[in-house]
């Protein structure tokens, strides 16, 4: 027996001899970021040299609260490896450390010296005001009686006023030079403050990423660890470029990115997607909508006290029966539970879009926010002019244009230049792939609309000033456009004739001159359409009468 215990631990001495356990500390950084709506994927690089055996790898100082159910690692190198698993391993710290919370408490200090200074200048500026006002109050109360006396030389008096009003303006001047001053020194601090405020919420807990591997072979293993942080976020912005002469617009897209993760992105590969991974995938949960008799809330409360009190006592009466057959059963054969299956967040690219961004870029974490192109491409474009005079004195120039075919815009704010001026923003509404839509390109005040009421008739008394049962009114309605560019436009006029929803009320629109291009346009009832084209320095009129007739009792809306 002796002999054989002798032998086990001769064995396992062996075993731990061949395979002793390292921990070793890895330098890191930051070599790729996904930023999404909300949120942001951080891909954290580390290169080590490692011997055989079991070993812990130890990425250091991990500042932002990252998500551990998001944690992955992934290796690569000369090592023959395998990846055991990996964890957050977390550390209570006294006091808020590092080089950047350092700076950042120097840069405060040295902004409340300055504002204590200002203060300072501040309160001797006030000392000279209040000795001014000493001045000229002995001055209001000394001339009088030099005066019952002794009359004031004018040069005296002068050089009083002089210097009275020199030394108000000079203390107005460097009153307001502090306080401007002031305000850029606090709002300078409130910056400062809250972003070491982000930074020493992250240090107060030192986290770290510890990798657990084995290596068969020595040599190098280039690990990278990806984990889900917060604080992260971007959105799109285009500009759209307007090029008249080619008949085209050039449309560009950046991706704005801010994050405050605690940490900057120094040269880092950026992709922008649209996925959401801190929205739950799951539907919500399906109820019915149920209609009942309107119940004052007091009755309501008292209701539902009375059901939680009768499901207590149901449950009270349950546990008693299973207690019975506890005891009927005996210990010794307890009561079985199914297993629950945890299953991982899953994600799937095809409902989402992403953008890899071709250049590496360099995002602090101070919330600032970074533009980095995403797409730009010519689009052929038929420019057209719209308007609705109704809602509207303006005329606005779009252009119809075709997406390409394999690229998804999403929603959002367009800055528009025309011949390279900047004339306005528009929106860009989510475009599909080879989609033809429109771009609005603002306002062009060389072309001119203008709807006009002619001529209102209201006819509602018979012969011999005797009241008409019905009333009848004839409005007469016409619209001008105009073209005072140097070049000939396609204009698109859309207006709203009367439309009843009342068989009382009859309408009826007549003498339209030029027939609309198209009626109930987009299925909306009585929004006409007419297409115009314009020569240079032109002028087309549309006009048309509409005739309302409806009971003299009824109060009608809309006229």
């Amino acid at each position: 027996m002796k002999r054989g215990m002798k032998a086990f631990f001769i064995v396992a001495l062996s075993l731990v001899v061949a395979y002793p356990v390292f921990a070793k500390d890895v330098d890191s950084r930051i070599s790729q970021v996904t930023v999404y709506p909300d949120s942001a994927l951080i891909t954290r690089t580390g290169t080590v040299e490692l011997a055989v055996g079991a070993q812990e790898i130890s990425f250091a100082d991990i500042i932002p609260d990252i998500d551990e159910d998001s944690l992955r690692v992934s290796g690569r190198g000369t090592a023959s490896v395998k990846i055991m698993g990996a964890r957050v391993k977390k550390e209570f710290l006294q006091e808020a450390a590092g080089p950047r919370v350092k700076e950042l408490e120097q840069q405060i200090q040295a902004a409340a010296d300055e504002a204590k200074k200002i203060g300072d200048a501040k309160n001797v500026a006030v000392s000279k005001k209040q000795l001014l006002d000493a001045v000229l109050n002995f001055a209001g109360e000394q001339l009088p009686e030099d005066m019952a006396t002794k009359m004031p030389q004018v040069k005296e008096l002068g050089d009083l006023l002089n210097f009275l009003d020199a030394s108000y303006k000079d203390y107005c001047a460097v009153l307001q030079g502090l306080d401007v001053k002031e305000r850029d020194i606090r709002k300078q601090m409130d910056v400062l403050q809250r972003e070491l405020a982000q930074i020493s919420r992250s240090q107060k807990m030192k986290r770290s990423i510890a990798v657990d591997v084995e290596a068969a072979k020595a040599g190098s293993l280039i690990l990278e660890v990806t984990y889900l942080v917060r604080g992260a976020s971007w959105y799109p912005v285009y500009e759209a470029r307007t090029h008249f002469d080619k008949s085209q617009v050039e449309l560009v897209g950046f991706g704005v990115v801010r994050q405050k993760t605690g940490e900057d992105w120094k040269d880092v590969d950026v992709t922008l997607s649209t996925a959401k991974p801190t929205v739950s995938g799951h539907m919500p949960d399906l109820s019915s909508w149920i209609l009942r008799p309107y119940e004052p809330p007091q009755l309501a409360r008292r209701k539902a006290q009375k059901a939680m009190f009768a499901s207590r006592e149901q449950s009270y009466d349950m546990a008693m029966e299973k207690d019975a057959m506890m005891e009927t059963v005996g210990a010794s054969a307890p009561m079985e539970e199914e297993a629950k299956m945890e299953y991982a967040a899953v994600e799937e690219k095809g409902v989402s879009i992403v953008y890899k961004i071709s250049k590496k870029a360099t995002i602090k974490a101070d919330g600032s926010e970074e533009r980095l192109p995403v797409l730009a491409q010519d689009l052929d474009a038929k420019f057209q002019y719209s308007a609705y005079p109704k809602a509207s004195a303006f005329a606005y120039l779009t252009a119809r244009v075709t997406n390409q075919k394999d690229l998804q815009l999403l929603p959002g704010r367009m800055n528009v230049f025309l011949e390279g001026d900047f004339v306005g923003v528009s929106q860009l509404a989510a475009i599909a792939p080879a989609e033809e839509f429109d771009l609005y390109l603002g306002i062009d005040e060389n072309v001119k609309v203008r709807k006009e009421e002619i001529e209102r008739k209201v006819d509602d008394v018979l012969l011999g000033g005797i009241p008409a049962p019905n009333r009848k009114i004839t409005i007469v309605f016409k619209t001008t456009v105009e073209n005072y560019k140097n070049k000939d436009i396609t204009f698109e006029l859309f207006d709203s004739v009367p439309v009843s929803q009342d068989e009382r009320i009859k309408v009826r629109v007549e003498r339209v001159t030029p027939e609309p291009k198209e009626k109930d346009y987009k299925d909306k009832k009585g929004v006409w359409r007419w297409e115009l084209k314009l020569e240079p320095r032109a002028k087309k009129e549309i006009s048309y009468t509409t005739i309302i007739d409806y009971p003299r009792s009824l109060q009608v809306e809309g006229i």
